[in-house]
């Protein structure tokens, strides 16, 4: 695109990144004559394919499992975030149980009604009703 006369700006907006980076991918491929990343550009990696694959099968397979358990058992000195890394990257999150259950804005209108249709009941017609807090 550059070659062909187009600006930094809309290069940069036809391929959805930065002026900065195409600017730099520019001035690297006309001084070197190459766009690829630069060996050893980077952190280097602390866990190997096999580890990777690892640390995604024990959060399958027990949805209890946490960051310093899977740590233990992958055997290598990892911190926490870069388990959460993996996991996030394999579209795996957390996952927390709920309090209760969301209510939709239908139920909340049923809820509604139900209590307007109470609201002018005396003591002694509600203890006509059973409370319970089982599912």
């Amino acid at each position: 695109m550059k070659t062909a006369g187009w600006s930094t700006r809309r290069v940069a907006g036809q391929v959805d990144r930065s002026e900065c980076a195409v600017r730099n991918c520019w001035e690297q491929w006309t001084r070197e004559g190459t766009h690829a990343w630069k060996n050893g550009s980077g952190a280097t990696r602390k866990t190997t394919r096999k580890e990777d694959r690892r640390i995604m099968r024990q959060a399958l397979v027990d949805l209890t499992v946490t960051r310093s358990t899977i740590r233990a058992d992958v055997g290598v000195a990892i911190v926490p975030q870069t388990i959460s890394r993996h996991l996030a990257e394999a579209n795996l999150k957390s996952k927390r149980p709920f309090r209760a259950l969301p209510l939709t804005p239908e139920h909340r209108q049923l809820r509604l009604q139900w209590g307007q249709a109470r609201s002018m009941l005396n003591v002694t017609d509600w203890q006509n009703f059973v409370f319970s807090d089982e599912s």
